[in-house]
């Protein structure tokens, strides 16, 4: 009996320390997701400040160069550093996977950077402070936020919170206080503002680059010590890229679905009506990104690791019991938020910027939930991701990016930021639909490499 008691003591023991541990982490991405909103937030309210409606609509439509750069070109490879850590771990794989992470990370880079340079000569026979500038300087803030975003990935992934955390929310308050100060200095431009995001994200990288060298090296000596080191298959690096490559397409016409919103108001209404509308943009986007991001890097690698290689039915299982509770809470965390803009939405709007960006703030509830529908379709993806078949994302992807390019320029055209808004309902709908579709079909199947445990049989 006492030794009975005894392991009953220790299990729950282990529990309580699983529970606790958990909450800790979860304080961290709370904390790491929460500074990046409020950061972005305290930007729009500084940078409204010091910019007109016509600079800060030139400064949002350089921000989708950098979003198209640091998200959705080097997003896939992060996504693919971010599953393939844990797996690497398993194997044994660790020195593989830090020669293959660095050698990826460099050739997007200096790709990257290669363009930059194009453009670079190309703006040197055109006007010092036009587009071409703007968009070269985007082009390096995209790298280097690229490049940061690989970095955040792999520490995310070894469950470095507090890092991520303070990464993320340094970067969000560090770039709008340099653009100030860039901007009062020289000019208020949306150029200078670019160059003042761009030495803010070096500075993140540099102090993030000893983290994440100091998690490279404790886990090659964890491994070395072990003695699992099964490095030079050379397989490793291929399997990311064929996990990846479906996230670059699925990036790219994510882009078109979350930029064609400003450049189609761009290019029928003018970059005033742009900054304008950003504002309302990203007060109904942001505090959506901050609850789904939230829930992905508090659940996804839990589920990440529950699921293993996936050759276990039941670890699978497990798996997705925690992608159906994150994405139950980013449903309940939107509602409240749509409700909360239909009775505020002008007091809200006035207070993050000033009285001349309160043009469209009446539709603010109603952008809030098209971009509710997109992101929900991005809690559904995780099924995908779980099971290694991200590649099932790319066609509602491709079709719903499609719908919402062709229906902004037509609704812009004819309506105005109101016809871009529904635009956005519309496609963001189909994109959720078909996207929870994939997910409860893949939540309902089994692996052909799972199997079940010895004690589950019978």
């Amino acid at each position: 009996m006492n030794t009975f008691l005894m392991k009953e003591i220790l299990k729950s023991k282990l529990y309580w320390n699983k529970i606790f541990g958990l909450r800790y982490e979860a304080v961290w991405v709370f904390i790491g997701q929460l500074g990046m909103a409020m950061g972005v937030l305290f930007g729009v309210k500084i940078l409204t400040q010091v910019l007109n409606p016509l600079e800060f609509g030139r400064l949002a439509l350089a921000n989708t160069v950098v979003l198209l750069i640091g998200t959705n070109l080097f997003g896939p490879l992060g996504q693919g550093f971010m599953r393939f850590w844990s797996i690497s771990q398993e194997r044994g794989q660790i020195k593989e996977f830090t020669i293959t992470s660095k050698r990826y990370s460099r050739v997007l880079t200096a790709i990257i950077l290669g363009v930059s340079l194009i453009v670079l000569i190309f703006s040197s026979f055109t006007e010092l402070f036009g587009w071409p500038v703007l968009i070269m300087v985007s082009l390096l803030v995209g790298a280097l936020s690229g490049y940061l975003g690989l970095r955040l990935s792999v520490l995310l992934a070894a469950r470095k919170r507090k890092v991520v955390a303070l990464a993320n929310t340094g970067t969000a308050f560090l770039k709008p206080l340099i653009a100030v100060f860039f901007v009062i200095m020289v000019v208020s431009n949306a150029d200078y503002v670019m160059w003042g995001y761009f030495v803010a994200t070096l500075i993140t990288v540099c102090a993030v680059e000893y983290w994440y060298r100091k998690t490279l090296d404790h886990a090659l000596r964890s491994s070395t010590a072990i003695g699992n080191s099964k490095t030079g298959s050379g397989n490793l690096g291929k399997e990311i890229l064929r996990f990846s490559w479906p996230f670059c397409v699925w990036g790219v016409f994510g882009w078109i679905h979350q930029s064609c919103d400003r450049w189609s108001l761009q290019a029928f209404h003018g970059s005033d009506v742009v900054g304008a509308f950003s504002v309302i943009t990203i007060l109904a986007v942001y505090p959506l990104i901050f609850c789904a991001n939230f829930l992905n890097n508090l659940f996804l690698p839990i589920a990440y690791e529950r699921a293993g290689n996936l050759t276990s039915s039941a670890s699978i299982q497990s798996a997705n019991k925690v992608l159906y509770l994150m994405t139950g809470v980013y449903v309940i965390g939107a509602s409240t938020l749509i409700i909360v803009f239909l009775f505020l939405h002008g007091e809200v709007v006035l207070l993050m910027s000033n009285v001349n960006y309160t043009e469209f703030s009446s539709l603010l509830p109603g952008l809030t939930a098209a971009w509710a529908f997109f992101y929900l379709g991005q809690m559904f993806s995780g099924f995908g991701f779980l099971a290694n078949q991200p590649k099932k994302y790319i066609l509602p992807t491709v079709v719903s990016a499609i719908i919402a390019a062709t229906t902004a320029l037509y609704l812009s055209k004819r309506f105005g930021p109101v016809g871009v808004v529904w635009s956005l309902g519309i496609s963001g709908f189909v994109y959720a639909v078909w996207f929870m579709a994939i997910g409860f079909r893949l939540s309902n199947s089994i692996p052909v490499n799972a199997r079940y445990p010895v004690d589950d049989v019978g």
